[in-house]
């Protein structure tokens, strides 16, 4: 009874609150649910790119979530235009689903020395919700103290499925100075206020902005740290994180960097409201990335969950850079 009550709760929530946007821990891994103008910000020709994320399994697995995403560099008259495309697919709080499908566009230019990325990402998201599988407070049948959704929910949905168009766009700014690589960046998401509903009312998402930075710092040419941060918001709702991580260069070639690296960051909110302590550790080694991350849930929810938060794995595959990017003179001249 006490997880079949977690679990209705988890489903409202996810239904009808504003903030409950889908999420990875290592966001810095899934670049592309991030920010748009991440799209084709890397080295390389093209990249694909995986993430899953399995929280509160203690709680009968309340959320599931998948991606998948790919995107390629373009160099028409010169200029540095990237493409890809980004699929999530979520299950939560029992039988919510959602599909959400992007297409990603970004220009990159370098000036004065700094690199600026500017992106746009339109698609569409796809809602459906089995309302059959679940039982509501009218179901509750007194005369056996169990819920019996057999019996009248007097809920007022009018569908089941819940689609509409969805906007995003962002931009991102780097430039190294020495031994030190900054990097800011801001996402918009849901910019065209979308109608998000199962009764038929006007219900709209409001605009979710994320803004983040994170400097590199070059210890020596082997070891670099990089603390971060990001904060996350909507309407009343916040997160916040912040953390660093430690990176050790294996080797380097004329393509790749391969080294291995690990991390911890904090999550709560920026009303100091604890969620979670997340440990990652990953390697990047030729064209892959994995990495692998879990979060020690230290929310009010930790009683249902023993502390047992969330799994993440991610896997990126890059394809090495073909595209000339410095032009050396092979002899002495006079």
């Amino acid at each position: 009874m006490k997880k079949k009550a977690i679990i209705f709760l988890l489903a409202l929530c996810t239904i009808f609150a504003h903030a409950q946007d889908l999420h990875f821990s290592m966001y810095n891994l899934s670049p592309l649910s991030l920010n748009p103008a991440n799209t084709g910000n890397y080295n390389g020709d093209w990249r694909v790119m995986g993430n899953y994320r399995n929280q509160w399994r203690e709680i009968q697995n309340a959320y599931n979530t998948f991606s998948f995403g790919g995107d390629m560099n373009f160099y028409p008259m010169n200029q540095n235009v990237a493409g890809g495309l980004y699929i999530m697919n979520d299950k939560s709080g029992g039988n919510l689903k959602v599909t959400k499908i992007y297409g990603s566009v970004a220009l990159h230019k370098k000036i004065f020395g700094f690199k600026l990325s500017a992106g746009i990402q339109p698609g569409v998201v796809i809602k459906t919700l089995n309302i059959n599988s679940h039982t509501f407070p009218n179901q509750l049948n007194w005369n056996t103290g169990s819920f019996d959704n057999s019996l009248p929910n007097n809920e007022t949905f009018t569908s089941e499925k819940a689609r509409y168009f969805d906007l995003n766009s962002g931009f991102v700014v780097s430039r190294r100075f020495g031994k030190i690589e900054p990097e800011i960046g801001g996402s918009f998401f849901h910019m065209n206020l979308p109608k998000e509903t199962f009764y038929g009312a006007s219900n709209r998402l409001t605009m979710r902005q994320i803004y983040y930075a994170n400097i590199r710092y070059y210890i020596n040419d082997k070891v670099a740290i990089v603390p971060n941060t990001v904060v996350n918001f909507t309407t009343k709702a916040n997160d916040w994180i912040v953390g660093m991580n430690l990176e050790y260069t294996l080797s380097k070639n004329a393509y790749f960097e391969n080294k291995v690296f690990g991390g911890f960051v904090w999550r709560d909110g920026v009303k100091r409201i604890s969620d979670a302590a997340v440990f990652n550790v990953g390697v990047k080694y030729n064209h892959y990335t994995i990495g692998f991350s879990y979060d020690v849930n230290v929310s009010r929810l930790k009683t249902a969950t023993s502390y047992k938060g969330a799994f993440e794995v991610a896997l990126i595959y890059t394809a090495k850079n073909t595209r000339l990017i410095k032009k050396q003179i092979p002899c002495d001249r006079y």
